[in-house]
């Protein structure tokens, strides 16, 4: 049964190994593509203090701008037709101005984790009983009955072994102890926090979302969900999917916030409904995030490592996913909320932008010419590491994401995040481009490879 915890431990905290991956395909390569614009974009005309006072006149469309700009020229961008690539719709927030910051990442200092506890399981556990916790230290080992190492290490038999130390504080509460690992409720030092109020259960297993079907999708930005829709679920409970993404909501937004340093506002994006035994349904929730200046962050499934940008000290996306899962009526069969941070400093004033087509311009540029993309765009922050500085400094080095969020330089920057339909949540291998809104450097994921440009 150690056995068994050690290599589900490893399943959540391992480190990301870097291997060498295919070519890039011809659809990526660049080639010379041209752009067909729309009439000019028209605007109302406005007194000083924004009262309509005339009729609409010509307003020469931007190639940059503030958040402002960028959302009243959105509808014109749209409208924009390339040979190689459709943006069929897109999504900005609600701010202003959408700077750069340098980030810390880190959990609230004043969070509950006892309440917390007691909110997923209520009173069917004692959460003060510290023989059902554990909380462990920066640099306390994974598994206690291994000696503790801070790298990579060589082995007697002349293999590599991963470090047996955390990067984190992390505290865990398990009632069942090694009887199921995964009925738990744990959080890290870095903001992180998964867990799951019914476990794994058996025969069916309904914990692991991954293998069943999903049946249907729906995407809240764009589309508006039928107020008498419900599903039933694998207790033979109809749930009304708008009363099962205001649960979500609710939860993540009165009790998964308070883990964060900052306020944090969170959405339901996406909710893909799942096919369960016996002609019952899941729904798995798409979570999304704001600041308090009403700007989004990217919140989607993992992103493929950029293995050259580790490895030469070069800046890197991070992914920095949300979701929940209820296989059963307001249960949280599974709840998932990557690293928080806050901010530091800004490090530009996030007034000077591309738009949604100059970004478009840029992307179809380095896409071969026929590539017929159909793509979302959405303007969102992204975590980005600075620089890994362990491949340098270890003898032996190898990737770990918690190594990067915990000591390594962070920021959040603005990207137009370009994706296709396919979702890694419905077993899809989804391709992703991300155009710097600042620099207007392409960083394209795409075949099982991260490539910039």
């Amino acid at each position: 049964m150690i056995k068994k915890f050690k290599i589900i431990i490893a399943m959540l905290l391992a480190v990301l190994t870097l291997s060498s991956c295919a070519e890039m395909p011809e659809s990526l390569k660049e080639s010379e593509t041209e752009a067909t614009a729309p009439a000019v974009i028209t605007a109302p005309t406005t007194d000083e203090v924004g009262n309509t006072v005339g009729t609409e006149t010509a307003v020469q469309p931007a190639e940059r701008g503030n958040v402002d700009t960028i959302r009243a020229q959105l509808e014109y961008d749209l409208q924009k037709t390339y040979k190689n690539i459709t943006v069929e719709r897109a999504r900005v927030g609600e701010g202003s101005v959408m700077p750069t910051y340098d980030v810390t990442a880190g959990r609230a200092e004043d969070f509950d984790i006892y309440a917390f506890a007691e909110y997923i399981f209520g009173d069917k556990y004692d959460v003060h009983d510290e023989s059902l916790w554990r909380h462990s230290k920066v640099g306390d080992p994974y598994y206690d009955d291994e000696p503790v190492t801070t790298e990579p290490t060589r082995n007697a038999d002349g293999t590599i072994i991963a470090k047996n130390s955390l990067p984190y504080d992390l505290d865990a509460f398990r009632p069942n102890g090694y009887r199921d690992e995964w009925l738990s409720t744990v959080s890290n030092s870095t903001g992180a926090m998964w867990g799951s109020a019914v476990g794994d259960k058996i025969p069916e297993n309904t914990y692991y979302h991954d293998s069943f079907e999903t049946v249907e999708r729906y995407d809240t930005d764009y589309m508006e969900i039928h107020e008498d829709l419900s599903y039933t679920m694998y207790d033979g409970a109809d749930w009304n999917l708008k009363e099962a993404i205001a649960f979500v909501e609710d939860f993540y937004n009165t009790e998964i916030a308070l883990s964060d340093p900052e306020k944090f506002t969170y959405s339901v994006k996406t909710v893909f409904v799942k096919a369960l035994p016996r002609d019952t349904f899941g729904y798995l929730f798409q979570i999304q995030k704001q600041d308090e200046n009403g700007n989004f962050f990217d919140t989607d499934r993992d992103y493929y490592s950029d293995e050259n940008a580790v490895k030469n000290g070069l800046p890197f996306l991070l992914p920095n996913n949300i979701v929940g899962w209820c296989s059963e009526k307001e249960v949280l069969t599974r709840y998932i909320k990557d690293f928080s941070f806050k901010k530091e400093v800004a490090t530009d004033g996030g007034d000077d932008l591309l738009t949604l087509g100059a970004a478009a311009d840029l992307l179809s540029s380095k896409l071969a010419s026929n590539a017929n993309l159909t793509l979302t765009a959405e303007l969102n922050y992204v975590p980005v590491c600075k620089d890994y500085i362990y491949w340098s400094m270890w003898e032996y080095p190898a990737y770990y994401k918690d190594e990067a969020i915990m000591d390594c330089e962070l920021e959040i920057r603005p990207y137009w995040c370009f994706k296709t339909d396919a979702s890694a949540f419905s077993g899809e291998q989804p391709e992703m481009y991300f155009v710097d809104a600042v620099t207007g450097e392409l960083i394209a994921m795409a075949y099982g490879r991260t490539e910039r440009r």
